[in-house]
């Protein structure tokens, strides 16, 4: 059975009034209670949400904590970098083929042969 694409006018003027004769002949302490519980929906939407105010705190603690875990896991102490010998090598204005051979003239130094 397939929805018509316009809903018959005949078809909601009668279900609305079948709807509307069914809340008249309501008994009194039901209506109430109806009322109540409507009331107290509209109220619960029209409050902003407890549960996302609490969302945004316990978001907000968890990156704290993430931040001072980061900074507290850092290593203390200046980054090793190149050491100063590497530095004083690049920046001599000495003959740097010398240092090509450096192994070589160590051996040398160890064996005595220099001499």
């Amino acid at each position: 059975m397939t929805m018509p694409s316009e809903p018959d006018p005949a078809f909601l003027a009668k279900a609305k009034e079948a709807l509307d004769s069914s809340v008249r002949n309501l008994e009194p302490h039901l209506a109430t209670r109806l009322q109540q519980a409507r009331r107290t929906a509209l109220e619960s939407k029209a409050r902003p949400g407890f549960r996302l105010v609490w969302a945004g705190g316990f978001a907000t603690a968890a990156a704290m904590v993430l931040v001072a875990a980061l900074w507290m896991l850092q290593p203390a102490g200046p980054m090793p970098g190149p050491a100063l010998e590497d530095l004083d090598l690049l920046t001599s204005s000495e003959n740097l083929e010398f240092y090509d051979d450096l192994e070589f003239y160590g051996w040398l130094a160890e064996t005595g042969a220099a001499g």
